[in-house]
């Protein structure tokens, strides 16, 4: 392998996202803070993306743009420069993690002075989108295709541009969604958006929005830097571990993902190496895991899947694992494991291991029933991201005895676990292509089991 790094690991979402990968992070970013400077960097996405870090006190914070590994003394949290930043949410953000009375524990937090900002203006014209036929169809209204849009089309706002205020440049970005906005027959500046808070903010005049970000900017100033020769320092010195957590999941990609339910982000490995500007080639890092829940898949969105649960265990299943978006608070769609769909997310976000998550959601008199080929008019075929297609196919089916949950939970190593979870897992790793890593039996941290030695 070439030029392996030590103590760098990557964690994207293997199949349609809310995968659990967050914990994994934490997991790992836990372990190697024991021994010296963890960086845990986030290259992709903005306030879209959400998973919810819960304290043993019952505290709870949901947690977007900032990376886990944020509450991990030791760790630097970096936000890289292809994320797309709200200011408004991320201050809030910031402000719900140093309200945890918990913990005292908190990582340095670096952006990336290149990040791109997504701001109001963003949000309302996707706002605008979805009332305008069905342009905005499928995003969250976060205002992150527009925030990406912008960059294509050779204008975008980004964080160094708001540090150092350049209010003539602020103010032409108002402008031009002014227009756009016109054009598509709504006012600007009387558009509600919604914020992390919770309440809608009405987008207001030119001077009211420049006002508001430039309050917020010198909120954010002294987290604001060039990271890129830092950057290069650490990924040179192997004794700093690194951890990178990507947003979203390769089947949200949008040349991967089923439209028009995708991000605009790149949701592959491939994401870091632009990202860090060449610095970090994601070939060299040392684990590249994607993350699945284990007994069945979730979907959130317009998407159908072609193993879409209609039964009651598919409510049985929302209900005892929390089946709600963190960031939409949507309920999410469960369908049976489609392995398939996760053979082709692995070759094309170049995944070289799985962890699969929630070992737990399993029913004594429920078979884990698994997607393992597809068929149309009687011939096989192989998993492609077009609902036309998805729609046509046939899936095909195997079932595996249910294994026993308590032993599970209290299993520690490999061979601790029931044969038929064991069996289970070597099934999915032979079909799928790639070696299962790490698995979780619980809800806690602690709460899970390496199968593998990946050096911490």
């Amino acid at each position: 392998m070439k030029n392996v790094r030590p103590r760098s690991y990557a964690i994207c979402g293997g199949a349609f996202g809310d995968e659990g990968k967050g914990r994994i992070v934490d997991m790992l970013v836990h372990k190697l803070s024991k021994d010296g400077l963890v960086v845990v960097y986030r290259d992709n996405g903005g306030a879209n993306a959400g998973h919810t870090v819960e304290f043993p006190n019952g505290q709870r914070v949901a947690l977007h743009q900032l990376p886990s590994g944020v509450f991990i003394q030791g760790a630097v949290v970096v936000l890289g420069k292809e994320m797309v930043l709200h200011p408004g949410d991320l201050l809030e953000e910031l402000s719900q993690v140093e309200a945890v009375t918990v913990t005292k524990d908190r990582a340095e937090i670096k952006i990336d002075e290149m990040a791109l900002l997504s701001l109001d203006t963003h949000r309302a014209f996707e706002a605008v989108l979805k009332d305008w036929q069905s342009g905005g169809k499928g995003s969250t209204g976060r205002g992150i295709a527009p925030a990406y849009a912008d960059v294509l089309l050779r204008h975008p706002l980004r964080v160094r541009d708001i540090t150092h205020f350049q209010d003539e440049k602020v103010k032409q970005h108002y402008k031009m969604y002014t227009a756009l906005i016109a054009g598509l027959g709504q006012d600007l500046a009387t558009i509600e958006v919604p914020t992390l808070a919770g309440q809608k903010i009405v987008v207001g005049s030119e001077d009211e929005f420049v006002a508001r970000l430039k309050s917020q900017a010198q909120s954010l100033k002294k987290y604001a830097e060039s990271v890129h020769d830092w950057l290069a320092e650490q990924w040179a010195d192997h004794k700093v571990g690194f951890v990178f957590e990507k947003a979203q999941a390769v089947g949200l990609d949008c040349r991967w993902g089923v439209y028009p339910d995708v991000t605009a982000s790149d949701t592959t490995f491939a994401g870091i190496f632009s990202a860090t500007e060449g610095v970090i080639d994601p070939n060299q890092i040392k684990v590249k895991a994607g993350v699945i829940k284990a007994t069945y898949m979730s979907s959130v969105g317009t998407r159908k899947l072609p193993t879409l649960m209609k039964t009651e265990l598919a409510d049985l299943i929302r209900h005892d694992a929390h089946e709600y978006g963190a960031t939409t608070k949507r309920p999410r769609d469960i369908a049976y494991l489609d392995l398939p769909a996760l053979k082709f997310f692995s070759q094309v976000g170049k995944i070289d291991s799985l962890v699969l998550t929630h070992m737990d959601v399993i029913y004594p008199d429920q078979p884990v029933k698994v997607c393992v080929g597809y068929e149309v008019a009687g011939k096989k075929v192989s998993y492609r991201p077009d609902q036309v297609f998805l729609d046509a196919v046939k899936p095909i089916y195997k079932e595996f005895k249910p294994w026993d949950a308590q032993q599970l939970m209290q299993a520690d190593s490999r061979k601790e676990l029931p044969k038929e979870a064991r069996d289970f897992l070597d099934f999915v790793a032979k079909q799928v292509g790639v070696p299962v890593i790490m698995i979780t039996t619980g809800p806690q941290r602690e709460q899970g089991i390496l199968l593998e030695d990946i050096g911490v």
